[in-house]
């Protein structure tokens, strides 16, 4: 650290590039070649959902990705983020929920980026632990006593958060407030369900301000 945490990106470049300027990072390009420097010393993390839905997905994908190469930023793996990988993998996913978007916007991309695209989705992690243990990042939140571990159920509920296995009207999940049950000494940072504003409830704090539905980008 110290780190600057940036909530659901999707898609939404301009928006990133703004306030990464703003944060006093330096994004450089050269033709499709992007670089990132952080001239004050500080670390991106990302809370996952880089991609889908915005209009410059793969651009966001070379900022993030040139940020984790310099050692500059560290990405967590988002629900979003998985689907895309596995599209690039093979596997049989529905493209939508504006993985179509992301489709579309990668065929005008080369195959050496949609290969390292796909290595570096490949080995997004669930969650980090920071700080000597006093910050937990991960893209749908935690339980206390995930942290610092790994499993397919702890991968589940830091992609989809603490979800009751049925959909509303809306076919989206029915999802429980982990949150207003945490009672861990770890503050945990997390994106993926929009809010107006970002609010403290019981040392977590959901930074997701719904930049693509026309709300805003938050770190």
């Amino acid at each position: 650290g110290p780190f600057d945490i940036i909530g659901d990106v999707h898609g939404c470049a301009d928006e990133l590039e703004a306030l990464l300027a703003r944060l006093g990072y330096v994004v450089t390009r050269e033709g499709a070649e992007v670089a990132v420097a952080a001239p004050h010393g500080r670390k991106l993390v990302f809370v996952g959902d880089l991609v889908d839905r915005g209009p410059r997905t793969p651009d966001v994908l070379r900022i993030a990705m040139a940020a984790v190469k310099a050692g500059h930023g560290l990405a967590v793996q988002g629900n979003h983020d998985d689907k895309l990988g596995r599209y690039l993998a093979g596997r049989d996913v529905k493209v939508a929920h504006g993985l179509e978007t992301s489709v579309a916007q990668l065929a005008a991309e080369s195959d050496a980026f949609r290969a390292e695209l796909k290595d570096f989705l490949d080995g997004m992690r669930s969650h980090y632990w920071l700080d000597g243990g006093k910050l937990a990042v991960a893209h749908a939140g935690l339980k206390e006593e995930m942290i610092g571990r790994g499993s397919k159920a702890l991968r589940e509920f830091a992609l989809y958060g603490d979800t009751t296995g049925e959909t509303d009207d809306l076919g989206f999940p029915v999802r429980r407030d982990w949150a207003s049950a945490y009672r861990g000494k770890t503050a945990i940072v997390y994106g993926h369900t929009p809010v107006a504003e970002p609010e403290w409830v019981n040392n977590t704090i959901c930074i997701d301000t719904g930049c693509v539905f026309g709300g805003k980008l938050t770190a």
